[in-house]
């Protein structure tokens, strides 16, 4: 693996979101069902805060995404993290960037349940 860094995504980060959305979509076939635009993009990452994203970066390019947002389970009693987004782009699969992108998420949600308990 390359060297791997990550980072959350910003409001001018909203185009290259879309883009990731799209790219996911058309690997699953189901292009013609984004009706994502970046103005509602902005609206609810950004501005409503209902879900986030973090980058994952091969020596400073994005090259893959997770989007996620918070929920909570009634039957555990805790907070935790739903992913709804995974993607990697495909000259870069296979070398372990998936997992890391797991990781990062897992890592977050410890975060959140620590600060939780304070």
């Amino acid at each position: 693996m390359e060297h791997i860094s990550f980072r959350c995504a910003e409001e001018s980060d909203t185009a290259l979101i879309l883009q990731f959305i799209r790219e996911l979509a058309d690997y699953e076939h189901m292009l013609e069902e984004v009706v994502a635009t970046e103005e509602l993009l902005r609206e609810w990452i950004f501005e409503k805060k209902k879900a986030e994203v973090i980058f994952a970066l091969e020596d400073g390019t994005e090259i893959g995404f997770a989007l996620f947002f918070h929920n909570f389970s009634t039957f555990l009693g805790r907070a935790g993290i739903y992913l709804e987004d995974l993607y990697v782009r495909p000259d870069h699969r296979g070398k372990g960037y998936g997992k890391a992108l797991l990781k990062e998420l897992a890592r977050i949600a410890g975060d959140t349940l620590r600060d939780l308990s304070q």
